[in-house]
């Protein structure tokens, strides 16, 4: 960000000078010939002076050119990471909808004992982990994790105990 600004400023200041000389070239004419002494040498020196110019609004432009792709190589990376970032969070929020919406649902069915299921959800995936007292229970727990919306599958280690 500092390479983009420097570069600015110096482009300001190059097409300020540019624009001076081009809007009065007496002023330039008159320091050149002070400096040189006389006119014909004058305008050799101008000459020289324009191409030094030149030479180094070329320079100047390639090293802005290099800082703005530079700029923008790492915007696309800083970008890059934070939609992964994004993702990521989207993700977890969507499993922990998911376990909520799943304990929430098993709360109500009368015929399962909520309390003794425990849930785990990662990446839309569903594992019901624990113990039930029968098969029954075991099937209605698991078709109420399938009925969510988003789950993509729903793996059972319920444990049959009395």
């Amino acid at each position: 960000m500092k390479t983009f600004f420097i570069a600015l400023i110096l482009g300001i200041f190059i097409g300020a000078t540019i624009t001076t000389f081009y809007n009065s070239p007496e002023s330039a004419d008159n320091l050149i010939s002070s400096i040189s002494g006389n006119s014909s040498s004058s305008i050799q020196s101008r000459d020289e002076i324009v191409e030094k110019a030149k030479e180094s609004a070329g320079k100047i432009a390639a090293k802005i050119k290099e800082g703005t792709q530079n700029l923008l190589e790492n915007t696309k990376e800083e970008r890059a990471e934070l939609v992964e970032r994004g993702r990521e969070i989207v993700d977890s929020a969507t499993d922990a909808t998911i376990k909520a919406k799943i304990a929430a649902k098993l709360k109500e069915d009368s015929s399962v004992d909520a309390e003794r299921i425990e849930i785990l959800v990662k990446n839309r995936s569903v594992i019901l982990s624990g113990e039930v007292s029968s098969s029954e229970e075991t099937k209605k727990a698991r078709d109420i994790a399938l009925d969510i919306q988003s789950v993509i599958d729903v793996r059972s280690n319920l444990k049959i105990a009395p």
